[in-house]
């Protein structure tokens, strides 16, 4: 294939469908662009490939670029840019079976009440736990400065749970959760699909909150470049942008849905079972091993309810999140920051030509 080369790194999750898209059908061709993808584990890895400049662009957790901006975490200062969002959805809350057994002997009518409460039921194991003298349980996320973090922590605060002081919290790349589960490493985790319901299909877990339980409005998945290169490449970066958005709306079409699982369920990219990616694209995920689906047609949006224009308040949710959970210090003005990271005019710039 000629034209101008991209390299784009990614993770694997169904929310990698854009540029997977882009790639397959065409539509990074069409805009004259080698669009070649790179898969990645974890978003350590992708991050500090970009920051080096063995990737031109990523698949990117929201909060990434912000923190990197900031120099949190112990990060290097990197100048990062958002000029245009990948979607939203696709987060859930899984838990093992045998903590799902303890929590529903615990507190059966929470359990079987609004799954955004659910963690009043783990309160009540805790506190099980405490009196025994037990060690604390353990729960993993994907990254420090990503919307399953918050959410995690914000389903756990509902459940009146210290996230920091009674359980335990790691990092764990997104493939590697459901076998960390199975192995009794941790006792749940929050991640992207189809890592839960590839727990739930193995008898492993059970799904006990949503995203859309939580906060289904929290950002997800961003398209990050470094703003050198973006102003060295601005006419290719608009022509990405422009084969990406293009890629969405076809992953946004529900006629397509089953096309977009047999193309990702290919080992070069997410490799997780076609019938699992089948049915949270069309949104009907099995929560509990031997239940039958529940309805949830918006599980995934790629492309429609604005979802893939950086949108700056919702940087400000991210950071109202670092502030909270003393990421970032709780007086400093993220307001500059977020201008300068999140690029709705290049978006607009690339939509227009």
């Amino acid at each position: 294939m000629s034209g101008r080369q991209i390299h784009l790194g990614y993770v694997p999750l169904v929310d990698c469908a854009i540029p997977v898209v882009a790639r397959e059908l065409g539509f990074a061709e069409a805009e004259g662009l080698d669009l070649i993808l790179g898969r990645e584990l974890s978003w350590a890895s992708i991050r500090d490939k970009l920051a080096v400049g063995l990737y031109d662009a990523a698949h990117l957790l929201a909060g990434i670029p912000l923190a990197a901006r900031l120099g949190l975490g112990g990060m290097p200062q990197q100048n990062l840019i958002v000029p245009m969002a990948l979607g939203r959805g696709g987060n859930a809350i899984t838990v093992s079976t045998r903590l799902y057994q303890r929590m529903l002997e615990a507190a059966p009518e929470i359990m079987a009440g609004p799954r955004g409460k659910t963690a009043k039921a783990l309160k009540k194991v805790i506190e099980l736990d405490q009196a025994a003298g037990r060690p604390l349980l353990s729960f993993a996320t994907v990254f420090p400065f990503s919307s399953h973090n918050y959410e995690l922590r914000y389903w756990l605060a509902e459940g009146e749970i210290d996230p920091d002081q009674e359980v335990n919290i790691g990092i764990i790349a997104p493939p590697r959760m459901f076998d960390s589960l199975r192995n009794g490493w941790i006792d749940g985790y929050c991640v992207g699909e189809p890592w839960n319901l590839r727990a739930v299909d193995r008898g492993d877990g059970v799904i006990v909150a949503l995203k859309e339980d939580i906060h289904p409005d929290s950002p997800e998945k961003v398209l990050g470049v470094r703003e050198e290169w973006a102003n060295g490449n601005r006419d290719t970066l608009l022509a990405l942008v422009r084969a990406l958005t293009r890629a969405a709306e076809w992953a946004d079409t529900q006629e397509n849905r089953s096309e977009l699982a047999r193309l990702l369920s290919d080992e070069n990219y997410v490799g997780a079972p076609y019938e699992i990616l089948h049915a949270s694209l069309v949104g009907k995920p099995v929560l509990k091993p031997g239940s039958p689906p529940v309805d949830f047609p918006e599980r995934h949006v790629f492309f429609h309810q604005n979802a893939t224009i950086p949108s700056c308040e919702q940087a400000a949710w991210l950071t109202s999140q670092m502030q909270r959970w003393d990421q970032a210090p709780p007086d400093l003005d993220m307001s500059d920051t977020i201008r300068q990271v999140y690029r709705p005019d290049i978006y607009q710039d690339a939509s227009t030509r």
